[in-house]
Parts: structure tokens; sequence; C-alpha cells
């Protein structure tokens, strides 16, 4: 039985309940018992409403408000994971890029694992002309997942490079298992933009929704959810990187001895006379 806390991230006009058929065979599941769930909600609406002191949250705003989330429900002694659907993926990549870019790539080291279902790396056509017609498009989500975007494919750029293959724990590296998935019949986001560049990509049963349910025929994404969790709440917790050995060596100066202690950047010399 693994132990520790999974966080679940929705999608695009989605809510946390996006996650409920899901949720309850994983939590059915006897291994994964020892697993606190919690779920990340965050507004989407299709559209806003004008002249009010309110606005729709941009990527930007969702991930940093993880932050706040993860620190008031995640305890800070034991692992966590998290799993996202669609948008879901975008925002968590938005906020793993924004933590090593800061400086605070330790901050991460007790993710042990990531999956993303249906993610659209790199953007996503569905109803596009629909979604500029009505406006939807100039909306900061749904602007987010047009394709080519820069910022988008940034921090995608920046997980890869600074998480996904990174080697050690470091302020600006952290290596977390990523798996990501495509639904074998989806046509919101295609497998080529849910597997994008990723190592650890796949297929699962489904299309954009259904990927999500278990009683769909053939679902296997609790079974892979599961897998996952097992198997990286399970392997050793990622490593700072080793310092440079010391190097050490004795020198004679005229009549006098003495040692020096450093490394190509520092040097501490002592001399007796």
């Amino acid at each position: 039985m693994v132990e520790g806390h999974v966080v679940m991230i929705h999608g695009l006009w989605s809510s946390p309940t996006t996650w409920d058929r899901l949720e309850q065979v994983l939590r059915a599941d006897a291994d994964l018992s020892g697993i606190q769930w919690a779920r990340y909600g965050y507004p989407s609406p299709k559209l806003g409403i004008p002249f009010l002191p309110r606005r729709i949250p941009d990527y930007d705003d969702i991930a940093q408000a993880l932050d706040s989330f993860v620190q008031a429900r995640v305890p800070d002694d034991g692992p966590w994971a998290v799993v996202t659907h669609s948008q879901g993926g975008l925002i968590l990549q938005r906020y793993l890029a924004w933590k090593v870019n800061d400086g605070r790539g330790r901050d991460l080291a007790r993710i042990r694992s990531i999956v993303m279902l249906a993610c659209p790396h790199e953007g996503s056509d569905y109803l596009r002309l629909f979604r500029n017609v009505a406006g939807f498009g100039f909306r900061p989500q749904t602007e987010s997942l047009q394709q080519f975007r820069t910022d988008v494919a940034a921090s995608k750029r920046t997980v890869l490079n600074q998480i996904t293959n990174a080697t050690a724990v470091s302020d600006r590296t952290c290596p977390i298992p990523v798996h990501v998935y495509a639904g074998d019949s989806d046509n919101v986001v295609r497998r080529v933009s849910a597997q994008a560049t990723f190592p650890d990509a796949g297929v699962l049963p489904g299309d954009h929704f259904s990927i999500l349910d278990p009683a769909w025929p053939g679902n296997v994404t609790a079974e892979t959810i599961r897998r996952h969790l097992v198997t990286d709440f399970s392997a050793p917790a990622p490593s700072a990187p080793v310092p440079p050995p010391v190097e050490q060596s004795t020198i004679t100066i005229a009549d006098s001895s003495g040692f020096q202690i450093g490394n190509s950047n520092t040097q501490i010399n002592r001399i007796d006379r």
C-alpha cells in the first residue's frame, strides 16, 4: 500500500466534479487506500460578465493559486502526485515552469508522479471557428488553447528540460516522472498534441470525456493511473546533486610548508613557518 496525496486538476469549462466516477474507482483500490485525494478547482466559465470587478483568471493566475492550494491542502511532510485532464495539464506545466524558473525547484521534490490525460500540449483546433465567432477565442483560457502559442510552448519546453529530463534536484531542476496519454477516439485533442515530445507517452481507450469514465467499454484509465502511482510512490525520492570532491595538496615555499584546499572555484591556502 502506498501513502501520500494526489491532486486532481480539471480542464476547460469544467469543475472538480469531472473526477467523480474515476476517483470512486481509485478510492476502492486496496493498494491506494493510503492515498488522500484532493481536487483543485478554478473558475473556467464559458463567458465573462462585463462591468463587474471580476475577470476570468488566466493560466498564470491559476498556476499561482494552485501553489496556495497545495500549501493549504497537502501536508509538507509527505509525497504527492498530480493527475490532470485536458487544460489542467497546461495549468500544471505553467506551475512547474514558474517554480523552476523562479529558483524554487527544490519545492517540487515531493512530487513523485504526474499523469496528464488528453492535454493539448500543441493546442486544439476543435471548434476553432465556433470559438472565434462566438468570441470565446478572446477569453484568456480559450486563447491559450490555440495552436502555436509561444507561452504554452515555453512552459512545455521548461518542463521537458528541467523536470522530465532532469537528473537531480536543484534550484532550477527537479526530476519527476511525467506520463502523458491521448484518447484513441479523441477529436478535441488529437494524439500528436496530447503526446507532443514527452518520452513516456501512450494511448488510452475513450474520447476526450469518456477517457475519464470507468464504465466506458474497454476503459483502463483507473488501472493505468493506479500503476503509475504505485510504481512512482515506491521509487526512491529524487536527490540533490553530489558536490565536486575537495582537492587537497601540499606545497613548499622557500623554507615553509603548508597545504592548499579547494576546487576550481575556491582555494584556501595555509602556510606554516
